[in-house]
């Protein structure tokens, strides 16, 4: 592409586009977005990554990754880890020397790179970067201890991976020795990057709490200083900046100054950003003649990663641990590499062929063959070797009912009849007493305790239905569900047909689904007043033209779908309200209500 502004559009809206298609499919993102980046360069020279970016391509690619491993520390809690952190620390250290070892071996020995290539490439391999590992944990929903431990490795290793290897780049270039020099370079950088880190989180949530940021700035503030630390990191020490916002993070996530939940869901948002661009990018760098003279090189590197090296540093490291022979193998068949390895080969390929040492141009190729090929072996097994080893968790199928007024007891129990799990939110002493006579749980903790998080993951709660009298209540327990559920699972009704319209206007109204097809709050006061109950029919009895039926959801096989529009036609219950005479009223759905599922 000519135009500049034409060629950044393509990449991002190819970017988001790729991820779009996956999230429908089900498949890793990761596998469609290198699949778009090839066939954008190498395969039809729409796109040339170093002629549009210059010698900005490297910076913006490593200042994307700085904000990826933020966005990762902003979601780490100290409580999550807990008795992990010695297989943690363990696969920090003893891990990442014999990934190290191993690959640096299979790049001279099958790959056929020289030995000082051999070395920087080993330092790069042992990165497995959380642009692939964090995609694949939204998608497969593992037991949480599997994936804590997932979700800490690859971000911590980004950092630890990235300084071990320029200083096998360093030892490399100018032939120095030994382990001295490289522990030294390595704490120095780690201690940079972290003390800066942790001195910019303290200092930004002492500003954030004292309210000295408004609302409406706080997430662009909290992007700079991410920026800003990164850059201010990489300064004084050359990649501390990955441990720099690596830092901030985890120190804004651990700090109870300020709350920090609307930066974590804007920062996942950008991060679907960057992810997309990033390895559209750096796919479309790939040159197609170096791609083809290393792709059987690069499977046989990749083959030896996939069944010595991941298997020996996780038998190595967990050891003795407290994580089960599946948890351990699901861990060991668990390790693609991602947009570090990838940007920091093609950076240390030039290095090296600038210093006349052999190998450079086949480093980068290599890596990204080896890339490539993990994140489809990787992204592929992910799912079917969670089931085969039962580390996963069964998909959610269960609705929470925030509020608990008499009608929604009995719709409650309507879903438990349809195989349905229930969850019951409520403050209030009388729905709790009713919803326990009914045999439904019930919650009634605080709603921002993280008590309910795990009880929603518990449950396997898939839907939130925002059904209270008590309107505070409902506003509340839809905006914690938003986070928990995403807002395309959380429904409600508004009060009244003014309150309605506004919803419907766009910018203003709830943050919540319509539930009930026009329905509103005062009618249904009416009409529970008239008597309508709720009940649940067979999908074969139910008939939309009698009138005296208003169907809510149905189910099939334990699994509830809200019904907008027509009920399907495969569901085997409807759960609804029904009328006791045809003469109540029951408001009809206008052309523009439904919301397809």
């Amino acid at each position: 592409m000519d135009e500049p502004s034409a060629a950044i559009a393509a990449v991002v809206g190819l970017g988001v586009a790729a991820q779009w298609v996956a999230t429908r499919l089900r498949i890793p993102s990761i596998l469609l977005l290198l699949g778009v980046g090839l066939a954008a360069g190498p395969l039809f020279g729409l796109l040339d990554p170093d002629e549009l970016l210059g010698d900005l391509l490297f910076p913006v690619v490593s200042m994307g990754v700085g904000l990826l491993l933020f966005e990762g520390g902003i979601g780490l809690h100290r409580s999550e880890l807990g008795s992990w952190r010695g297989v943690l620390f363990r696969l920090l250290s003893v891990g990442v020397v014999i990934t190290g070892i191993i690959a640096a071996v299979a790049a001279h020995t099958v790959g056929g790179l020289p030995w000082g290539a051999s070395i920087v490439f080993g330092a790069i391999m042992t990165v497995t970067g959380p642009t692939v590992i964090i995609p694949l944990l939204r998608q497969q929903r593992l037991r949480p201890r599997v994936a804590r431990v997932l979700r800490w490795e690859g971000i911590w290793i980004d950092a630890v991976g990235a300084t071990l290897a320029i200083v096998a780049l360093e030892v490399v270039v100018v032939a120095g020795d030994g382990a001295v020099e490289i522990t030294q370079a390595v704490l120095t950088t780690a201690v940079v990057g972290s003390g800066l880190g942790l001195l910019a989180g303290i200092g930004l949530a002492w500003f954030l709490g004292h309210r000295m940021v408004s609302d409406h700035m706080q997430n662009a503030v909290i992007i700079a200083v991410a920026l800003a630390v990164f850059a201010l990191a990489n300064h004084f020490r050359e990649e501390a900046g990955l441990f720099a916002t690596t830092v901030l993070g985890i120190t804004l996530a651990n700090q109870r100054r300020a709350p920090v939940r609307h930066v974590i869901e804007f920062q996942e948002s950008l991060g679907v950003l960057l992810i997309g661009g990033i390895f559209v990018v750096l796919g479309a760098r790939v040159e197609a003649a170096d791609l083809q003279d290393n792709l059987l090189p690069g499977l046989g590197v990749l083959a030896v990663l996939v069944i010595l090296a991941r298997p020996l540093a996780v038998a190595a490291s967990t050891w003795r641990s407290r994580l089960s022979r599946n948890e351990r193998l699901y861990l060991a068949g668990l390790a693609p590499r991602g947009i570090v390895a990838a940007s920091v080969s093609a950076l240390f390929g030039l290095k090296l062929e600038e210093a006349g040492i052999a190998g450079g141009t086949d480093l980068s190729a290599l890596t990204f063959v080896v890339v490539a090929g993990s994140v489809v072996v990787y992204g592929l097994g992910a799912g079917p070797l969670s089931r085969r080893l039962r580390v996963n968790v069964p998909e959610p199928t269960g609705v929470a009912l925030i509020g608990a007024p008499p009608w929604v007891v009995q719709l409650g129990r309507c879903l438990q009849q349809a195989d349905v799990g229930v969850l019951v939110i409520s403050t209030d002493e009388e729905e709790i007493a009713d919803a326990q006579r009914a045999d439904l749980l019930v919650y009634n903790g605080r709603l921002a305790h993280k008590d309910l998080e795990e009880t929603v993951e518990a449950l396997g709660i898939k839907l939130a239905l925002a059904v209270s009298e008590r309107e505070e209540l409902n506003e509340f327990g839809s905006e914690r569900f938003n986070h928990l559920l995403g807002r395309a699972n959380v429904y409600g009704m508004p009060r009244s047909s003014e309150e309605r319209s506004e919803s419907h206007g766009g910018a203003g109204g709830h943050d919540r689904r319509e539930l009930g097809q026009g329905l509103v709050g005062n009618d249904l006061k009416a009409l529970v007043a008239s008597g309508v109950t709720v009940e649940m029919v067979r999908r074969e009895d139910f008939d939309p033209d009698r009138g005296t039926f208003f169907p809510l959801l149905s189910a099939k096989n334990g699994r509830p779908t809200v019904v907008s529009g027509s009920v399907d036609e495969s569901a085997v219950w409807v759960i609804g309200l029904r009328v006791p005479t045809p003469d109540v009223v029951v408001p009809e759905p206008g052309p523009d209500e439904s919301l397809a599922e």
